[in-house]
């Protein structure tokens, strides 16, 4: 049965917008908060994400570059089971006095046991994004 993705993680980041945008975009810098990926910042380009198959993922996920809008806004397509289409992530990015607010959403349809792997993975890929950026 499919369950309804509706997260939104908020992070408030010690960082220039600037620093935020290079770790959400860069490839170097992607690979150490998130994954090694060939990621391009280019509308249409798709790349995988590989890993470790698991109870509720199928070891990949596809994903498409749908939107950007630097330094402000992505949006990524996010097929990551066969049992449902795709979701869609928002990376929205706003600048404040002193810091950055992350605001990551994460939307669409997966089984079960794939929610509680997205919940968690994105509190940690979040999580590292933030130690990431406020480290450079």
């Amino acid at each position: 049965m499919l369950k309804p993705i509706d997260l939104t993680f908020e992070r408030d980041i010690r960082a220039s917008l600037a620093t935020v945008w290079a770790c959400l975009t860069e490839p170097k810098l992607i690979a150490r908060w998130f994954f090694a990926v060939d990621f391009r910042p280019v509308v249409g380009h798709r790349f995988r994400i590989t890993g470790q198959a698991t109870a509720g993922w199928r070891g990949w996920t596809e994903v498409q570059v749908l939107e950007i809008v630097p330094p402000h806004r992505m949006v990524w397509s996010f097929d990551c089971t066969e049992q449902s289409p795709a979701g869609r992530v928002v990376f929205s990015l706003a600048e404040h006095a002193g810091f950055v607010r992350l605001v990551l959403t994460h939307d669409g349809l997966v089984p079960e046991p794939t929610l509680q792997l997205l919940d968690a993975g994105w509190r940690q890929y979040t999580g590292n994004l933030v130690a990431l950026t406020e480290t450079l």
